[in-house]
Order: structure tokens, then sequence, then C-alpha cells
């Protein structure tokens, strides 16, 4: 598991990393080794060289200089690499209107707040059930008498099939597979944290990064293999916005 903490304060950074230390101690080296940054771009430039691993991030939400920092290092996380897990660690309560805004439109993981007495607890339970969602970059699809290996980025949708109702039918790039799970447990078990993954209606989990079209007056979305699924009305608001943060 990697993990990169970035806060501004020195202080807290050697704070946090006494409390990951007593969690690697805990759990038998869980974490790795972290690294720890106190500017924003230097997370940047890390991101960028290591594109080929999903990463935990713990991020100060805002600094002294720059409000937005949280939203912008965030978004550069999420655009390089979208199952990077983003974590903010906040001043919450005092800054709660502006952590709640970020961390809806950079479809974060979770909030901690830095006072609070609880903030060891729940810094441990967080990166536990973190833990299990980073570095998937294959989705496992275990269909009834094979198991195929689809990359994330691969995968255009998943859909309850009327056809099938103990399965989940997923249409990926190169053809499809039906796998025995429920739409809701894929969801929460292998799409947590995966901001491009939503559902269109409650029936339809899509990858908006495959989305070519959407024609309203029709509810339908178009994909790149010229496949289309509907979307409910109410739910194109939460499209549009998160294919506009790509």
């Amino acid at each position: 598991m990697k993990i990169v903490v970035y806060d501004d304060s020195k202080e807290f950074l050697d704070f946090i990393k006494n409390s990951l230390d007593k969690i690697n101690t805990k759990h038998g080296n869980i974490l790795g080794a972290p690294v720890y940054f106190s500017e924003a771009n230097e997370v940047k430039e890390y991101v960028s060289e290591n594109k080929e691993h999903s990463t935990v991030f713990l991020l100060d939400i805002m600094d002294e200089d720059d409000t937005a920092v949280g939203y912008e290092l965030a978004k550069y996380i999420k655009d390089i690499e979208p199952c990077n897990i983003v974590i903010y660690v906040s001043d919450f309560p005092e800054n709660y209107i502006y952590t709640k805004s970020v961390f809806a439109k950079t479809n974060s993981y979770n909030v901690i707040a830095k006072m609070n007495e609880n903030f060891f607890y729940e810094l441990e339970e967080t990166l536990l059930n973190a833990h299990p969602l980073v570095a998937k970059k294959v989705f496992l699809a275990k269909g009834k008498d094979e198991i195929r290996l689809i990359k994330y980025e691969d995968i255009i949708y998943f859909e309850i099939t009327t056809k099938r109702s103990e399965y989940t039918k997923l249409t990926y790039k190169d053809g499809f597979i039906y796998i025995k799970d429920t739409l809701s447990h894929i969801k929460s078990t292998e799409l947590d944290g995966n901001g491009v993954f939503i559902y269109s209606t409650r029936n339809c989990i899509v990858n908006v990064r495959a989305i070519v079209q959407i024609k309203k007056h029709e509810g339908k979305l178009i994909f790149t293999n010229g496949e289309s699924v509907p979307f409910s009305p109410r739910r194109i608001e939460r499209l549009l916005e998160c294919i506009s943060e790509l």
C-alpha cells in the first residue's frame, strides 16, 4: 500500500508520521513506507513520476496562502490516475462548507478532522478500509465458467439484466461477460473511490470516460463502442458534473 501525505505544517506532518508508524506496527507494516511532502508541487511531481501505481493520498484541504490548494491538488491526482484514493485531513468543522464542496467535486474517499480526539482511530479505520481498493488496475470479472482480467479503463458499463437476474452484465472494450454478483456490491467493493464509475439509472453503472454523446431528448448515453444505455433525468446533472471534471 502506497501512502502520500501532504500538509504545509511540519508539526502536523510529524504528528501524522507518528500515527502511521503506530498503524504499521500494529498491522504488520500494511502501509509500507509513506512519503511526506509540505509543498503541493512536490506532490504533483511525485504523482507524474509514479503513474503506474494507485496510491492513497492524505491531503491538507487548504494551506495558509491558498484555499483552493485542496481542490486543485486532488483534481490533478485524479486526472493522472482515477483509481487514486484521496482522503482529506481538515481543520473541520472550521472549514466545513469548503471541505464539503471540495469533497463532492473531487470524488474523494473520506474526510478526517484534525482537531478530533478520535483522530488516530478514524485514520486507522479509513486506511484499513481503503487498503483493498489500492493498486487495482484490473477488474477480476468472475463468470460462471471463467475469470477475465479486464482493465478498469476498458470497462464501459455494468448493467442488471432481466435475462439473467442473478447476474450483472459487464460490457467492456472487447466484449461482455455476466458476473455472478449484484450491482450494488460491485459498486461498494470494487468501484468505491473510483469516481469515473457512477449510476446512470438504478440498474446501470457507467464509465463516464467511455461516453461520447449524450442524447438528452432520447434519454440515452452513447459509448465508444457504439452501444447505448438509458439515463435517468434526475442523474443528468451528476453525469455532466463528472464529465466536466475529466
